[in-house]
């Protein structure tokens, strides 16, 4: 319990430190449900039936997954300053352990991913909605599920990448994630297939009880454990001078 009271006390001295920060958090969010609502192509079919751009789906896998952290000055530093290694470094010289630091990632994660989730989906449905689609609302809560499932799975390996690497290394595979994305956006595009589409369909079809939604909130849950677990168990391993 020790190690959860400990990691509530960094998670909110981070956010406090940094609340200015959350102002271009909602704004990001809110740009990006905008931004992706416009990608809906206009034609006669209703939006659950249409084909979306890969564009959308691109912007859409890459995107969702930052509902999982806050802005920060130390997300926006860490490429020039290296800071989340900084920040393991003062950690170390206090000592708090591994496991309170990864704790409070993750109570980061799961608050970020309700809050910024909240305020995107809901920026998205708003735009959708005076662009004239008319969508169920157990609907779009299912749909907005689904892609939080990923935003979980997606956000395991980039905890990984955040807490075990350098900045440059985070910057050169963020690089690498947004390629694979382009190409898996292109390729479904290619067979006449959108993954927003589909899990729009599925949440449409199925609602709350769509298989989608469950395998991938499941699937999501059961990557971040896997992962978090890696990074627990080299965290106090990793050696922070190189």
């Amino acid at each position: 319990m020790k190690t959860w009271k400990d990691a509530w006390f960094i998670f909110r001295k981070d956010l406090r430190a940094d609340r200015l920060y959350l102002i271009w958090n909602v704004v990001f969010m809110v740009y990006s449900g905008v931004m992706i609502s416009f990608l809906f192509q206009s034609g006669e079919k209703a939006a659950v039936e249409r084909l979306l751009t890969p564009m959308a789906d691109f912007m859409a896998l890459m995107l969702i997954p930052m509902i999982g952290f806050y802005f920060s000055r130390r997300s926006f530093s860490y490429i020039k300053e290296d800071s989340y290694t900084q920040m393991l470094l003062y950690y170390r010289t206090l000592p708090i352990p591994s496991r309170t630091i990864m704790r409070s990632r993750l109570i980061q994660l799961v608050t970020a991913v309700v809050f910024n989730g909240v305020i995107f989906f809901t920026a998205l449905y708003t735009m959708l909605y005076f662009m004239g689609e008319e969508i169920a609302g157990v609907q779009y809560i299912s749909f907005a599920l689904t892609w939080m499932g990923y935003a979980l799975a997606m956000n395991g390996p980039f905890i990984f990448l955040e807490l075990m690497t350098k900045g440059r290394t985070y910057l050169w595979m963020t690089f690498v994630f947004m390629f694979v994305v382009g190409i898996l956006a292109f390729v479904i595009s290619w067979f006449n297939g959108s993954l927003l589409d589909f899990t729009l369909n599925q949440s449409g079809r199925f609602g709350l009880l769509s298989p989608v939604m469950w395998g991938c909130l499941a699937g999501g849950a059961l990557l971040l454990f896997l992962f978090s677990r890696i990074t627990f168990r080299q965290l106090g391993r990793r050696d922070l001078a190189r």
